[in-house]
């Protein structure tokens, strides 16, 4: 058979893909080592083992979509048998480049999950364009030490890449038909490899399913009661990828039944009643709402936190009108205060605060109508999370951010602390008063329990890790704005709303990124613990109604809490959706039509199936609707 001459490519792209997946299982391996603090003591070798080998699907699934630029390009031009230096090269800094943004998101996602309990998805890559403040982070604080290692780690990657491609990338000589045999068989790895199986159910391929992998969707990872595994198990690149084809779909991206029929089931509960409560407010001129980052109901002593890191907000629990079975919208900030803003539910395919609701009725606009003077305070800059171009249609009257803060907080990566954001809002609402304003509503977003931390060393109590500080020192400022108010003339008779925008994981429950305090303190409110079922669109139509006012424009998702009730609440928990009922929990991911029914015990939730018909009927109408009214702009 005569010769001709070629490339000799295919060692390159062979041990290319080996090193990808022992880069990438270096990576699983350091993350579950980081967060292995919140892993149980028995763990088991077999359970580590499952995570490893779920993860080589999903890593070989990402290693091969970057290989394929310089697999076809060196292939080709060992079947045409003449080699372009500047093409190879072209096409293995198009491969390099793919690989080192793969490598770097699967490195970022290790602190990620440790602090989210999520992988890192679509809409917060996105989410990098609305703002600097996560950048900020990353190379700032302790964070410095991970961004260095994590760039060396990938520069290294692309460098043992670029040492394999001059090694056994060269001119050779072997028959043609060899080189269209190795490319096509190459082809057909990599379309197996990259595709594996969408669905569970594909009859056509069930037969070759042992040759060409399993499924591929986010349910795979789905095998452990661990949370941390599950996570683990996924390459988050693949994550990315899933989420961002599920965001390209649109709005057309839930249809289960008429539009009409999933809007009679979704909104039997939506009843707020427009008319006052003869048992509201009587004096009520001021309105303070407090957003409180990452505060999970689970860190707070009430709900079972061994330590006591929330004493103040303890004590107001028992104090006020407060919530116990309350949870956000989603797990991310933009989530939640899109929900306690807008009374709208959240999806995980699109930034809830990309656009100003024109259609929904937010806090701003139904105050202002009142006659209230409104006001916004955030420590961060104006275009964090989008918070500015979310309220154009609704605005604030006025809006304070970093730029209006000291300068010597300019530099920090999530703005001014809590104790300076609080006392300018103090001052800000005197002036205004002094200047004759006889009605403010005021929102008021505290953030110093994000990291990187920054808290005052007086904090740093013996037993408190450094997450437990920054809770505890949140804890205390909010003390202090709540201390400060009520003792002016203008505040004693204040309404204070106490909400978290999402909660926060401090053991691997699946709730506690959900489950949040929700407080209202008022002197004319009988405290009292509610058990009633509620969620972050409930807020905004609470408030009206304990507020007294009459706002017949209400337009939302949600009921008033002090007067009405439901057995069950939808929310979002990344690319999961969840209906919460007293006692149980259904699990949906619309992605992978993985589901599973959890029931709460006294040893914690517990799968008790996998299907339930009634279950299933509501979510998808909740889904289909709920995104045409959060989309509806």
């Amino acid at each position: 058979m005569k010769k001709h001459k070629s490339v000799s490519y295919w060692q390159f792209v062979l041990f290319s893909h080996l090193s990808a997946l022992l880069a990438f299982a270096i990576i699983r391996g350091i993350q579950l080592i980081y967060c292995s603090v919140a892993l149980r003591d028995n763990t088991t070798f077999y359970e580590y083992f499952k995570c490893f080998r779920r993860g080589i699907i999903y890593d070989d699934h990402v290693s091969l979509i970057a290989l394929v630029p310089v697999t076809l390009v060196l292939g080709i031009q060992s079947i045409i048998g003449k080699e372009s230096k500047i093409v190879s090269k072209i096409g293995f800094w198009i491969t390099a480049i793919i690989y080192f943004l793969e490598v770097a998101v699967c490195c970022a996602n290790i602190v990620y999950v440790k602090y989210q309990f999520a992988n890192i998805n679509y809409e917060g890559v996105k989410a990098l364009g609305l703002g600097t403040e996560v950048l900020d982070m990353m190379v700032s604080g302790t964070y410095i030490v991970a961004f260095l290692l994590s760039t060396a780690y990938c520069i290294g990657f692309v460098y043992w890449l670029y040492f394999l491609f001059k090694r056994y990338v060269k001119d050779g000589e072997q028959s043609r038909v060899v080189s269209v045999l190795i490319l096509v068989g190459f082809a057909l790895l990599m379309v197996c490899g990259i595709r594996g199986r969408s669905k569970p159910k594909e009859k056509h391929i069930k037969k070759i399913q042992k040759f060409i992998g399993n499924p591929l969707n986010t349910s795979y990872a789905e095998y452990s009661d661990q949370l941390l595994l599950n996570l683990s198990a996924m390459n988050d690149f693949f994550y990315i990828e899933k989420s961002g084809l599920q965001a390209s779909k649109g709005k057309d991206v839930y249809k289960y039944m008429k539009l009409g029929t999933a809007k009679k089931i979704a909104m039997r509960y939506q009843n707020y009643p427009h008319e006052a409560d003869a048992n509201c407010i009587k004096e009520n001129k001021h309105v303070i709402l407090v957003l409180m980052e990452g505060i999970s109901a689970k860190c707070m002593k009430e709900f079972g936190y061994p330590k006591v890191i929330t004493p103040f907000l303890d004590s107001l629990y028992q104090q006020s009108l407060s919530y116990k079975n309350f949870y956000s919208a989603g797990a991310i900030t933009q989530k939640g205060m899109c929900g306690t803003f807008s009374s709208a539910p959240t999806f995980s395919n699109f930034h809830s605060m990309q656009k100003a609701p024109r259609k929904r009725t937010v806090d701003s606009t139904a105050y202002r109508h009142e006659g209230y003077t409104t006001q916004f305070f955030i420590p961060h800059t104006s275009t964090f999370d989008n918070v500015y171009g979310f309220f154009e249609a609704n605005p604030f009257e006025y809006r304070y951010c970093l730029d209006d803060y000291s300068e010597k907080y300019r530099s920090q990566s999530w703005g001014a602390p809590d104790d300076y954001v609080f006392d300018f809002a103090i001052r800000k609402t005197d002036s205004l008063i002094a200047s004759g304003v006889k009605k403010t509503m005021s929102v008021v977003y505290g953030c110093s329990n994000h990291p990187p931390y920054s808290i005052p060393e007086e904090y740093h109590k013996d037993g408190f890790s450094e997450e437990e500080s920054a809770v505890y020192f949140a804890d205390a400022q909010l003390k202090m704005l709540y201390t400060r108010i009520r003792n002016t003339e203008w505040g004693k008779n204040a309404l204070f709303v106490f909400v978290a925008d999402h909660g926060r994981n401090y053991v691997p429950d699946i709730l506690a990124g959900n489950h949040i305090p929700l407080i209202f303190n008022h002197p004319e409110i009988k405290p009292r613990v509610d058990e009633t079922l509620g969620v972050q669109y409930d807020v905004l139509p609470t408030m009206l109604a304990l507020s007294g006012i009459d706002y017949k424009n209400y337009i939302g998702y949600g009921i008033d809490l002090a007067r009405s009730e439901r057995d069950t609440v939808f929310f979002g928990s990344n690319e999961k959706y969840m209906l919460k009922t007293k006692d149980k929990l259904y699990i949906y991911n619309p992605e992978s039509e993985y589901s599973e029914v959890l029931e709460e015990t006294p040893n914690g939730l517990k799968s008790v199936g996998k299907y339930d018909g009634a279950f299933e009927n509501y979510m998808k109408a909740n889904l289909q609707y709920g995104y045409k009214f959060a989309t509806s702009n």
